[in-house]
C-alpha cells in the first residue's frame, strides 16, 4: 500500500498544478511560455536536489516495495474480476486507483535515480578531467627536469678552446716569465688567475716567435733570389753542353761509345733501392760477361723514385710511422668515445662518423704496407736452340721476370710473364702458366711463405691472415716471394722458412741443406733457363699429344716398330680435384707425391670394348721428377692397381721410363706402353672370355707366368725384330 505522505505529497502537486493553470490562462501568452519554462527549470532543480538529499538505498527498498504492492494489486484484480458483482467492480476501480499510484511513484524513482547517474557521471568526468590536467603538469615538470640534468651534464663536459693549447710547465713559468706577467703572490693560491696568467706568456712567446719568423723568411727570401740567380746561370749551360754531345755524337759512333745511353741509365740505376740495385748490376754484368740471351731493363715512374731518393729514409719509415700514429688516434677516438658517452644524440652521429674514419686509416696502411718502390727490374732470360723450331723471326721465346721491391716490408716479390710466345691448346697452355711455371725451381719453394719474419707481425696488426699473403700480393699483380728471388737481391733473414727447405739441386750439383738456396747468380740463371727449356718441350708434347700430330699406332721402342690395335680417344687437362676424386691414385696422394702446384692430364685408350683411362701427373720440377700414370681399366668391370696386380703392372711398366733420359719424348713413349699393355692385357685375357673380341697380334713367349700369372708387358729386342715378355 502506497503511505499517506506520499499521497498527501501527490494531492499537493494536484493543487499547485490547477493554481498554475489558472494562472497561465490569465496572463499572456509570452509570460505563460517564460512561467512553463521556470517551472520546468524548477522541477528539475527540485528533482536533483531531492535525489541528493534521499537515500539511494531507501529509494531501491521502497522501489521493490512498490513492486510487491504492484503484484498484489493485480492478483486482487485479477480475483476480483471473476466476481462480477457491483460490490467487486467498485473494488477493482479502487485497485485501479493505487495502480496508476504506485506507477507514479515508480516513474519517480526512476526519475531520481536517472539524475543520479547523470551527476556520478559528471562527476567522473570531472576527475578524469583533473588526473590527467595533473598527469600533463607532472610530464612537463619531468621534461623540464630532464632538460636541466642534460644542459648542467653539458655544462660539466663544456672544454675551453685554452685546453688545447699546450703551456709550459708550472716551474719554468715561475722561472721565466717576469713578475708583471707571473704575479707569484696572486696565482700561486688562485688557480684561476695562474691560468690566465700562463696564457699571457704563451701570447708574449708567440709574438716573438712570429718576429723572429718574419725575420727568416725575409732571410729565406733572400737566399731563394740568390739559388734561382744560381739556377738560371747553370740552366744556360744546358743547351751548350747538349750542342757539344750533338757534335760529338759521330766520334761516338765511330769509336762504339754510347756515352749517353750509359750516362741515363747509371741515373737510373741510382735511383734503384739497393736489393734492385744488386741484382741489377751483378745480372747485367754477367750477361754480358758469360750470357748474350740474358737481358736487364729498369721500368717504372723516375720522378717518384728522385723524390723518394730525395727524402731518404723517410720512404722507408712510412710504415713505422703509420702504425704509431694509428695507435695514437686509435688511443684519441677511444678517449673521445668515453668522455662523449652521455650525450645522446651527437654521440651516435660522431661515432659512426669515427667509425668510418678507423676504416679509411686500416685501407691507407695496407695501401702502404703493399705499396712498391716506383722502380722495377725486369731480366728476360730467353731459351737456347728454340728461335727455329718456335718462332724463327725472334731470338727466341723466353720468360720475363719482372722483380719489385715493398719498402715497408723489406721483401722483394717477382711477376712472371712469356715473352715472343703465344701458346695454344687448352691442355698445352697450362703447361707454360705463368702461376706455375717456376714453382718449386728448389725443392720447398712455391713463394707461398713468408721470408721476412716480421712481415706476420705487420699482417696481424692490420688483421690479414699470414696465409693471405701471396693472394693479395698476386691481386696487386705483385707476383711471388721465392725465397731464391730474396737470395738472388741480396737480402737474408733469420727465418725458420729456409730451414725447412731440403737439399737444393741446382744443375748437376746438390747444394747443402740448410740456409742457402744456391750458390751464385749463375746457377739461379742456369736454373731459371733448364727450368723454361724443360717447359718447352713438355708444352711441345702435349700439343702434339692433344692435336694428335704423334703417330700411336706403332710403338718403335727398341728400332723395331710393333704395330698398336689400341687408339687414343682424348687427351686432355683436369684438375687436382679431379684427380683426386678419380680414386686410382691414392698411393701417389698419401705419400704427397702428388700435389696441387703439379699438372694434371687424362689420356683416354679405346680398343674395341674395352676403355682405359690413363690419369697423369707431372710434377712441377720435371724434368727432375718423371710423370706419374695411373690406370682405371674399364672392361668386363672396373679395374685399378688397388684391385687387379695387371693393371699394377702395367703403371709401373710405364712408370718405370725416366724424363732426364727422355725428356724430349717421355709422355708420347709412356702413352704408347700404356697402349701396347692394353693391347696384351685383352689379347691375354681376351680368349677366356665368350664371344671372343680380340685376336692377337702381338708376338709373346707365354701369356701368363708364375703364381702371379704375371703378362708380358715388356718389349724385349729378338735378333732383328721385338717381343713382348714378363717383366
Amino acid at each position: 500500500m502506497v503511505s499517506k505522505p506520499e499521497s498527501a505529497d501527490s494531492s499537493s502537486d494536484k493543487k499547485r498544478r490547477k493554481t498554475s493553470n489558472s494562472n497561465a490562462v490569465d496572463n499572456s501568452s509570452s509570460n505563460a511560455k517564460t512561467l512553463k519554462e521556470d517551472v520546468y527549470m524548477n522541477t528539475i532543480a527540485f528533482e536533483e536536489q531531492e535525489a541528493s538529499k534521499r537515500s539511494p538505498i531507501k529509494d531501491a527498498n521502497l522501489f521493490h516495495a512498490t513492486c510487491d504492492e504492484l503484484r498484489s494489486i493485480f492478483a486482487d484484480i485479477a480475483k476480483l474480476k471473476a466476481d462480477s458483482s457491483e460490490d467487486a467492480k467498485q473494488k477493482i476501480a479502487e485497485k485501479r486507483i493505487e495502480g496508476s499510484l504506485a506507477f507514479v511513484l515508480l516513474k519517480k524513482l526512476n526519475r531520481l535515480d536517472k539524475v543520479r547517474i547523470r551527476e556520478g557521471r559528471d562527476a567522473l568526468h570531472k576527475e578524469k578531467l583533473r588526473v590527467d590536467s595533473n598527469r600533463l603538469q607532472l610530464q612537463n615538470l619531468l621534461y623540464e627536469a630532464e632538460h636541466l640534468k642534460r644542459e648542467v651534464q653539458r655544462c660539466y663536459m663544456f672544454k675551453s678552446q685554452d685546453e688545447e693549447i699546450e703551456l709550459v710547465p708550472v716551474e719554468e713559468f715561475y722561472e721565466q716569465a717576469p713578475e708583471s706577467v707571473s704575479r707569484p703572490e696572486q696565482t700561486k693560491a688562485d688557480e684561476h688567475a695562474r691560468r690566465i696568467a700562463r696564457l699571457e706568456w704563451e701570447l708574449q712567446q708567440r709574438k716573438e716567435l712570429d718576429a723572429h719568423l718574419k725575420e727568416l723568411l725575409t732571410l729565406k727570401q733572400a737566399v731563394e733570389k740568390d739559388i734561382v740567380g744560381k739556377t738560371e746561370r747553370l740552366d744556360s749551360l744546358g743547351p751548350r753542353l747538349r750542342d757539344l754531345l750533338i757534335a760529338t755524337r759521330p766520334l761516338q759512333e765511330a769509336l762504339e761509345m754510347p756515352i749517353e745511353k750509359g750516362w741515363k741509365t747509371r741515373k737510373t740505376v741510382r735511383l734503384l733501392p739497393q736489393p734492385l740495385y744488386l741484382l741489377y748490376a751483378n745480372v747485367t754484368a754477367y750477361g754480358e760477361a758469360c750470357d748474350h740471351l740474358l737481358t736487364t731493363s729498369i721500368h717504372g715512374d723516375e720522378e717518384e723514385a728522385k723524390q723518394i731518393a730525395a727524402s731518404g729514409n723517410t720512404y722507408e719509415s712510412e710504415a713505422h710511422c703509420g702504425r704509431e700514429s694509428g695507435s695514437n688516434s686509435h688511443d684519441r677516438v677511444d678517449s673521445d668515445n668515453d668522455e662523449n658517452d652521455h650525450d645522446v644524440d651527437r654521440g651516435m652521429k660522431k661515432r659512426h662518423h669515427r667509425g668510418h674514419m678507423k676504416t679509411n686509416l686500416a685501407e691507407q696502411r695496407r695501401e702502404k704496407l703493399f705499396k712498391p718502390h716506383p722502380l722495377s727490374v725486369t731480366i728476360k732470360i730467353r731459351a737456347k736452340d728454340y728461335s727455329s723450331s718456335l718462332s724463327p723471326d725472334s731470338p727466341g721465346p723466353g720468360l720475363s721476370l719482372t722483380f719489385f721491391y715493398l719498402p715497408n716490408m723489406q721483401v722483394v716479390t717477382m711477376n712472371i710473364a712469356l715473352v715472343d710466345f703465344h701458346s695454344v691448346g687448352a691442355a698445352a697452355s697450362d703447361v707454360l702458366s705463368t702461376d706455375s711455371v717456376l714453382n718449386e725451381l728448389f725443392c720447398g719453394d712455391r713463394g707461398e711463405e713468408c721470408p721476412n719474419p716480421k712481415i706476420k707481425y705487420q699482417l696481424q696488426d692490420l688483421s690479414i691472415d699470414i696465409n693471405q699473403l701471396a693472394c693479395l700480393l698476386k691481386e696487386r699483380n705483385l707476383g711471388s716471394p721465392f725465397l731464391w728471388v730474396q737470395k738472388i737481391c741480396g737480402l737474408e733473414y733469420i727465418s725458420t722458412a729456409y730451414t725447412c727447405v731440403r737439399g737444393l739441386d741446382v744443375g748437376n750439383d746438390n747444394l747443402e741443406t740448410g740456409d742457402k738456396l744456391h750458390e751464385t747468380i749463375p746457377s739461379i740463371i742456369h736454373s731459371v733457363r733448364a727450368r723454361w727449356e724443360a717447359r718447352l718441350k713438355l708444352y711441345k708434347q702435349i700439343h702434339d699429344l692433344e692435336s694428335k700430330m704423334i703417330d700411336t699406332s706403332v710403338n718403335d721402342e727398341h728400332g723395331h716398330p710393333i704395330r698398336i690395335s689400341s687408339t687414343v680417344l682424348q687427351w686432355s687437362s683436369i684438375s687436382f680435384e679431379d684427380y683426386v676424386s678419380s680414386g686410382v691414385a691414392g698411393m701417389f696422394l698419401e705419400d704427397s707425391i702428388a700435389t696441387a702446384s703439379d699438372l694434371y692430364f687424362r689420356a683416354i685408350v679405346i680398343r674395341g670394348s674395352a676403355k682405359l683411362e690413363s690419369y697423369i701427373c707431372v710434377p712441377c720440377r720435371y724434368p727432375d721428377a718423371s710423370p706419374l700414370w695411373s690406370f682405371s681399366l674399364h672392361w668386363n668391370g672396373k679395374h685399378t692397381s688397388v684391385s687387379n696386380s695387371s693393371v699394377r703392372e702395367m703403371e709401373y711398366w710405364c712408370n718405370s721410363l725416366s724424363a732426364l733420359e727422355h725428356s724430349c719424348d717421355i709422355l708420347p713413349k709412356q702413352l704408347k706402353r700404356a697402349m701396347s699393355c692394353l693391347d696384351i692385357y685383352l689379347e691375354t685375357e681376351g680368349p677366356y672370355y665368350a664371344p671372343a673380341e680380340f685376336t692377337q697380334d702381338k708376338s709373346f713367349l707365354k701369356p701368363f707366368r708364375g703364381r702371379t700369372r704375371a703378362q708380358p708387358f715388356r718389349i724385349a729386342p729378338n735378333g732383328s725384330s721385338s717381343l713382348f715378355t714378363q717383366i
